[in-house]
């Protein structure tokens, strides 16, 4: 997959998906939510990483979630010493498919099974 090709399949149309590291699932202290936790690095100051779940008719087994960069032109600054790590995450109510979740990158998919007891 080359990430400069790559375009997301997502509502985030100008998104390019990019690579990461780790994606796990966490559950937040005092809340019944389970969410998506990603990190990565940045290609270049400038852009935001987001994780945006793909559009889908109906429910597929694994609800595919691109790690993907947009172009913003706020965090662009002339300081080098900008940190291009990034964490984010996503609650997953309302887009886990029938079996889990796939985490797409420019570098790997993986596929994380969510069983009923998860939630």
């Amino acid at each position: 997959m080359n990430s400069s090709t790559s375009g997301s399949l997502t509502s985030v149309p100008n998104g390019r998906i990019i690579g990461f590291e780790i994606a796990e699932l966490r559950r937040v202290p005092f809340q019944d939510s389970l969410y998506l936790w990603v990190r990565g690095t940045l290609p270049a100051p400038g852009f935001e990483a987001k994780l945006a779940p793909r559009v889908y008719h109906d429910r597929p087994d694994y609800w595919g979630i691109e790690v993907v960069v947009v172009a913003n032109a706020e965090n662009i600054a002339d300081d080098a010493s900008i940190s291009l790590n990034f964490e984010k995450s996503v609650p997953l109510v309302g887009i886990t498919g029938n079996r889990g979740i796939s985490v797409i990158g420019a570098n790997q998919i993986q596929q994380i099974e969510i069983s009923d007891e998860s939630f």
